[in-house]
């Protein structure tokens, strides 16, 4: 195990087992994470990698065992859990954003989960996106999608004078070679600050920045020795903004009007077909028929659910708002003003 105890400890992975449908693919595995530590998965595939990484993030259920976060329990084979006692950098191998944010309000809802803001331009000129801060995502090629959410992985770090932890599965897939000196540059800064890092990754390339290295052999020391000083200019503060995933269930909802799409075309056919079958004027007041007939088309947009999460879907946001377990973007204001509209 690495590190000295749970209370400094950033990760503790007690006894862990976790199972894919029949398959066992972690079993009774035991890590501790300390601040200054770069850990690199480097096994091969199927060996378990991506489901650390996730495992440690708190999406995954466990078949035994518990996940600690800075010695408070994260969750455990029951289930049992609470909200991360700090904020933590993830980038999942599906990149985690949707296509209908723009980049800066990706990095912005990273930055507000954390609880601060700084000027993010900096960082985007030097993975050359700066030029599309206010580009939606779905425009993005791949790999400028991969570096958007690498960024939102690595940011909580950048942005927290304590230590943190910092997630990245596969974070260099589809990178150019200057974007991945980037990264492992920035790796090494947020070793430096005193963060953790657990990565995920075959490239060699991430082994000069890793401490430890991880695989079907166990754990074996790596790079121990901290580069040279790696001095940045401080990003600007600014003030964070609260009702984040509220915020933007509104705005996604504003943008692509998908309560409509989704809710409101099943409303309006069933009223349409109602009052092609039936005549309102021949129903009696007050009648069990007539209270059907008024609340039947606002019942039939609500059967087709919450409109956010087709959206929410895409690369698994979803999965990526769930780790953090901050609320999760709803079309639920929207919904309420149709249900209201259509009866």
């Amino acid at each position: 195990m690495l590190g000295q105890t749970m209370t400094d400890a950033l990760l503790t992975l007690n006894n862990v087992t976790v199972r894919r449908g029949m398959k066992t693919v972690l079993s009774q595995l035991n890590l501790e994470v300390s601040p200054e530590q770069v850990i690199l998965f480097n096994g091969t595939n199927g060996e378990g990698k991506s489901t650390i990484i996730e495992t440690a993030a708190g999406l995954i259920p466990l078949e035994a065992g518990s996940v600690h976060h800075h010695g408070e329990l994260l969750i455990d084979e029951t289930g049992k859990g609470g909200k991360p006692v700090h904020p933590f950098g993830l980038t999942l191998q599906a990149d985690g954003c949707m296509g209908s944010q723009r980049i800066e309000e990706h990095l912005l809802n990273t930055m507000d989960l954390v609880g601060s803001r700084v000027e993010m331009d900096s960082i985007l000129e030097r993975y050359n996106l700066k030029h599309r801060k206010h580009d939606l995502i779905a425009q993005l090629s791949g790999g400028q999608r991969r570096k958007v959410a690498m960024i939102a992985g690595v940011l909580p770090g950048f942005i927290s004078s304590e230590p943190r932890l910092i997630f990245l599965d596969e974070p260099d897939s589809g990178l150019d070679e200057a974007s991945r000196m980037s990264l492992i540059e920035d790796i090494h800064f947020l070793r430096q600050k005193g963060h953790a890092v657990l990565i995920s990754s075959h490239n060699k390339e991430f082994e000069e920045c890793a401490t430890h290295l991880f695989n079907n052999e166990g754990m074996i020391e790596a790079n121990q020795e901290l580069t040279a000083e790696i001095n940045r200019e401080e990003m600007a503060p600014l003030p964070s903004r609260g009702w984040i995933a509220l915020r933007n269930g509104v705005v996604s909802n504003n943008r692509t009007m998908s309560t409509i799409a989704y809710n409101g075309i099943a409303g309006f056919l069933t009223l349409g077909i109602l009052l092609a079958l039936v005549d309102p004027t021949k129903l009696d007041t007050g009648t069990i028929q007539k209270s059907g007939l008024v609340l039947s088309s606002a019942f039939a947009a609500g059967l087709v659910g919450d409109s956010m999460v087709h959206m929410l879907h895409e690369h698994r946001s979803l999965a990526w708002w769930k780790a953090h377990k901050q609320g999760i973007p709803s079309s639920y204001i929207h919904g309420a003003i149709l249900g209201f509209v259509l009866t």
